[in-house]
């Protein structure tokens, strides 16, 4: 399933073995990054600290020696713990990794498609070593040949399918059968729709609608759509003189007041303060 908001533009390069490591350390408290998705499997190995992961609706603290898991198309979002913390971050694109064997279009085509979802974070020491493993060859590329990496990429897969598939969050045909109510909310979030709403235009029972929703997403349907009304009202905070007020309404929220608190829950800081800071970031950049 593609989200249509919030997507990480920036591309990644990636070298020979489809892999690309950072090294990141923070202090406590502070953004690592905001609410996004991207196509790659992303991993963050902690060496120290904690880093607290938010990903679609759930928070988990991943600590040190464990691994944080984000699966290909899944919100995510993140910040240091009390203690701040250092990491690996280990990106690369399963697609890449596709080829025609029987074991891949049942394992790693699902994982591209989003069918195939991973716990948020492990401590199991055969993975968490692993990623170590990648990480060293990745800083020492000169000593080993780049489909040593990849082998150990497809273990690395092998090892996520075997101990870290998330059952609540994996499933194909209720993946298949929300498509089409996934595509109805990118095209009228900015109407008056609710689970109420939508459940009655697909002909569904609301409670069962709901449950099924997050069930093949891991979001709830109203906070599906509170993200894409937000990510719009970002975009026109950037692109357009338009007032806040006028925002909020043509971005579907009841009123600016309410817009304001939830694009505050969202990115920590409030929309007139986003736009402001936007604009002198913008004013900084060369012709």
């Amino acid at each position: 399933m593609q989200l249509n908001s919030k997507k990480e533009l920036t591309p990644v390069v990636f070298g020979e073995t489809s892999v690309k490591i950072l090294k990141t350390k923070l202090g406590p408290h502070i953004r690592a990054f905001e609410q996004h998705w991207h196509d790659r499997l992303e991993l963050h190995l902690i060496k120290s600290g904690s880093l607290e992961l938010c990903c679609n609706d759930e928070k988990v603290f991943v600590n040190a020696n464990e691994l944080s898991i984000v699966s290909p198309t899944m919100l995510h979002s993140g910040k240091s713990g009390s203690e701040g913390y250092e990491c690996y971050v280990i990106m690369f694109e399963v697609a890449d990794l596709y080829n025609g064997t029987v074991s891949a279009k049942q394992y790693i085509e699902p994982i591209i498609n989003g069918k195939i979802r991973f716990k948020y974070k492990t401590d199991n020491s055969e993975i968490v070593t692993l990623a170590n493993q990648i990480v060293e060859m990745q800083q020492n590329s000169k000593n080993y040949h780049p489909l040593e990496t990849v082998g150990r990429l497809y273990r690395l897969l092998g090892l996520l399918c075997e101990h870290c598939i998330d059952d609540t969050h994996s499933s194909p045909q209720l993946f298949e059968s929300f498509d089409n109510v996934i595509n109805y909310i990118n095209l009228n979030f900015t109407k008056n729709i609710s689970s109420a709403s939508i459940s009655r235009q697909f002909g569904y029972d609301e409670s069962y609608f709901c449950r099924k929703f997050k069930k093949a997403t891991g979001i709830t349907v109203t906070n599906y759509i509170r993200t894409q009304r937000l990510e719009h009202a970002r975009r026109l905070l950037e692109k357009t003189e338009e007032s806040v007020r006028h925002i909020a309404i043509s971005c579907g929220f009841i009123d600016a007041a309410y817009f304001t608190n939830c694009f505050k829950t969202a990115y920590n800081i409030s929309p007139t303060k986003y736009r402001n800071n936007y604009i002198k970031q913008k004013n900084k950049e060369p012709y």
